[in-house]
């Protein structure tokens, strides 16, 4: 048995699902794919889509929507909603948490390993959970030190008529 590649990986588990589901194999379907796995860190839609488009490839936005949840369903991506109301996209590999900064919007991956194994083990009534997405907001160390920043400019301000 010969070595397979980890994008050849999600593209077997990808056209898999769609033969379960007796949907067709479309190349459109498999360039988002690809464009979707060069993506680091967590993406949305339009950036999906730009990235297509920078590329040459020309699909429409409904495609790409219907596209991810397609991966989504098949487990190649997870579909995110933070509290922004746009839903970010990220690989779906292993379970981890996000420190969200409630003033620039970055998102931070971060390991807590043990908190994370353990929701992610729990078993609730008349719920199956396919994954765990722990999330911490608050502000960034930059975002921080440029509010400090601004409140001591203003405070000299204040002092200065």
């Amino acid at each position: 048995m010969q070595n397979i590649t980890p994008i050849e990986a999600e593209e077997e588990k990808f056209l898999s699902f769609l033969k379960t589901k007796g949907l067709r194999k479309t190349p459109e379907r498999f360039e988002i794919l690809h464009c979707a796995l060069e993506c680091k860190g967590h993406f949305d839609v339009d950036t999906l889509y730009k990235s297509l488009e920078a590329r040459g490839y020309h699909v429409s936005k409904a495609t790409v929507y219907n596209t991810l949840e397609l991966l989504c369903a098949g487990g190649v991506i997870r579909k995110l909603l933070f509290d922004t109301h746009q839903a970010r996209y990220e690989l779906a590999e292993k379970t981890h948490s996000h420190l969200i900064c409630t003033q620039c919007g970055e998102i931070k991956e971060i390991e807590l390993e043990e908190i994370d194994h353990r929701l992610a083990s729990m078993s609730f009534r008349d719920f199956y959970a396919t994954y765990v997405s722990t999330c911490i907001y608050g502000i960034c160390s930059k975002c921080e030190e440029q509010n400090k920043r601004e409140s001591h400019g203003n405070y000299i301000a204040d002092k200065n008529p």
